[in-house]
């Protein structure tokens, strides 16, 4: 059986939630609020770099936002250098950012290249859809400065692919959102249900149903079938094809390790994964004690018996395989809660049934 470690995978916060754009379903809005310019001092980004390559010998530093590079560039010279010092030491470390693109520039570009970052972007399909719901303070849209960003970082070979949200704004339109990426020749694709509003506009109609999403995607999948390009990744898809042929390869929702995930904040706090609000019950401890504490914080010990229960709960379904209990957040309708959303749960079985049919009756199983 593969072991894996608690609080291992960091989500890292280095500016908290503050950001370029005022987009309309932006969740980290709150921490905008409470945190304005707050950013990590250096102290505590070695201390973040100290903590987690401690004790593993594979580590992955996921930087995120708000928008990750207000950070500014020499904050994440520090970083690379504070891990040279484990590399050194037969560490194997990557590194991956999820930005907007609207500040990237010739020395980023060039900053990612030397040093192998995996540079994910925020792009919510055609120029109409995209600028509708994110957009700058005085709501001018950010598209075409996305996809200057996106054609610098693709010219450098360091595009790592889209997340594209999904609202009311665009859920009907699969087909259309699907050909705009394959014609702008954007290949690595993930698809995410909006479901928590922000403050930008007070807008409270742009959350979709596990229903409406799940429908989008079938015909995402029946798209991507069509077009039979296997160079044309999207996640969330291949991880259940993946699995119901026998394979591994599974997106964070789908590896039943919630407790492997955390956020770090830029005061060096470590709270549950980014899918949760900033909530005391999750707080795990802090980078600047020893990764000992954090581990048996009696927080943490009292999540992972809730992880636990829900396994047990779910291991009877015939899906189990591939969603392992489903997201800690978004299966379930409170923390502590032992049952997942039975609207969540029956739209995914509806889903991992469909795809599983269709690649049967295309003689993959």
């Amino acid at each position: 059986m593969t072991t894996y470690q608690a609080i291992s995978t960091p989500i890292i916060k280095p500016i908290n939630g503050l950001c370029n754009l005022s987009c309309s379903y932006c969740y980290a809005s709150g921490l905008k609020k409470r945190t304005g310019k707050n950013r990590m001092h250096p102290e505590v980004l070695k201390a973040t770099i100290d903590f987690f390559c401690h004790n593993q010998n594979d580590i992955e530093f996921i930087w995120h936002g708000g928008e990750p590079l207000l950070a500014g560039i020499d904050f994440y010279r520090k970083a690379v250098e504070y891990q040279r010092v484990w590399e050194q030491k037969g560490r194997k470390i990557t590194n991956s950012i999820q930005t907007n693109a609207t500040l990237i520039t010739f020395e980023w570009v060039n900053f990612f290249t030397e040093h192998d970052f995996f540079v994910g972007v925020s792009l919510d399909g055609p120029k109409h859809f995209h600028d509708r719901v994110r957009y700058y303070p005085n709501k001018t849209g950010s598209y075409d400065n996305v996809m200057r960003g996106i054609e610098l970082l693709r010219r450098a070979k360091v595009f790592n692919g889209i997340i594209c949200s999904i609202s009311t704004v665009d859920y009907q339109s699969p087909k259309e959102i699907f050909s705009f990426f394959i014609k702008e020749d954007i290949k690595k694709l993930k698809f995410a249900r909006v479901k928590d509003i922000g403050h930008c506009n007070d807008v409270s109609s742009l959350t979709i149903l596990p229903k409406q999403y799940i429908d989008f995607m079938i015909t995402i999948f029946d798209l991507w079938l069509e077009l039979d390009n296997p160079e044309v990744e999207i996640r969330d898809i291949q991880s259940v094809v993946s699995l119901i042929l026998g394979g591994n390869k599974r997106e964070c929702i789908y590896m039943g390790r919630c407790d492997q995930f955390v956020t770090v904040y830029h005061d060096g706090s470590i709270y549950g994964c980014d899918s949760f609000p900033k909530t005391n019950v999750l707080n795990f401890g802090n980078v600047m004690d020893k990764s000992t504490l954090a581990k048996s914080n009696p927080r943490l010990e009292k999540f992972q018996e809730i992880l636990r229960k829900r396994k047990e709960n779910c291991r009877v379904c015939d899906w189990y395989f591939i969603c392992k209990g489903g997201c800690a957040k978004d299966c379930y309708a409170q923390l502590n809660s032992i049952k997942p959303i039975n609207e969540v749960c029956e739209n995914l079985k509806r889903y991992f049934e469909y795809i599983s049919v269709k690649i049967k009756s295309y003689g993959f199983i």
